[in-house]
């Protein structure tokens, strides 16, 4: 049995969002990925905060297992 691969989304967001209505500068470009690294790295200390919370990873893995036997369900 093959396994369905879902197709691999283009990078641009032209096709999402439309034509933008003014020209991106260089400027923006950075002040963006700026954005989405400080993001990444807040993204990264809350994972480590919830890991190094026992009670809560416990938590954290109980909800993920009980959302995988959901997905199974549907899966089949």
């Amino acid at each position: 049995m093959a396994k369905n691969k879902l197709p691999i989304a283009k990078s641009s967001t032209a096709e999402v969002c439309g034509p933008s209505p003014y020209k991106r500068t260089k400027e923006d470009e950075a002040r963006e990925r700026r954005y989405a690294a400080e993001d990444g790295l807040r993204a990264i200390q809350r994972a480590e905060e919830v890991r190094s919370n026992k009670k809560l990873m416990a938590d954290v893995k109980a909800l993920a297992a009980e959302q995988v036997a959901n997905l199974k369900k549907f899966a089949k």
